[in-house]
């Protein structure tokens, strides 16, 4: 699987990846997360940990510019999310349960619109390099409406390997994929590992994600429970 990060630097002299600071959202009135504050250092694989409520989507999709905050302070990358929303988002790349994917559209053509949105060059070899990576070379000019929930996250996670993300964020990886889905996700993660990206990874257990991880952090009614 070929991954091309970001050119910045070794890990030792980047800004921490992940820096939030009395981080809250609330949703109707209440807290999903209550004041978190974590600083996580570049070229980790971190899991986030805790029961469904937790907060850990909600970290995630904040992260991904996806939703803003109530209050509290965001970086990524050194970036300030409230001031550069844009350039985060050039930088983090987001796998959720909502994959996002057209479904009127084949998978060829739901990753050559996103590599005309990532602006990235070669758009029409990496492409053909991101189904080839994912499984998904054959069945390349199908519908996606006529997708598996297994194939569509493939294909989601085939447009992630369209950019150069700095930092990719997981949401439950391995639900619906068969063991040959699985090990694709291990295959990631190994090369993103070496590649030096910091990985966010949302999950109930650790079981599987062991042998690639720097650290957890456990959340629990929106709060840090334990790091």
């Amino acid at each position: 699987i070929y991954v091309s990060p970001r050119s910045l630097g070794a890990p030792d002299s980047r800004p921490p990846s992940v820096v939030t600071t009395d981080l809250a959202r609330l949703f109707a009135g209440s807290p999903a997360l209550a004041g978190v504050s974590l600083r996580i250092a570049a070229a980790r694989t971190v899991a986030l940990l805790g029961s469904n409520g937790a907060g850990k989507t909600t970290l995630l999709r904040i992260l991904a510019t996806a939703i803003r905050p109530s209050y509290g302070s965001v970086s990524v990358d050194g970036l300030d999310l409230a001031r550069d929303a844009d350039l985060v988002r050039e930088r983090a790349a987001y796998l959720s349960h909502a994959t996002g994917l057209y479904d009127d559209l084949t998978a060829r053509e739901n990753l050559a619109f996103a590599a005309a949105m990532y602006r990235t060059p070669d758009a029409s070899a990496r492409v053909d390099r991101a189904l080839s990576d994912v499984g998904l070379a054959d069945r390349a000019n199908d519908r996606v409406g006529d997708y598996s929930a297994g194939m569509r996250k493939r294909l989601a996670l085939g447009r992630i390997l369209l950019g150069q993300p700095s930092l990719v964020l997981l949401d439950e990886p391995y639900a619906s994929l068969d063991a040959e889905g699985m090990a694709l996700i291990d295959q990631l993660l190994a090369a993103w590992r070496e590649a030096g990206v910091t990985v966010l990874i949302a999950s109930h257990t650790t079981d599987r994600l062991a042998p690639f991880l720097d650290g957890r952090v456990v959340l629990e009614r929106g709060l840090v429970s334990a790091v």
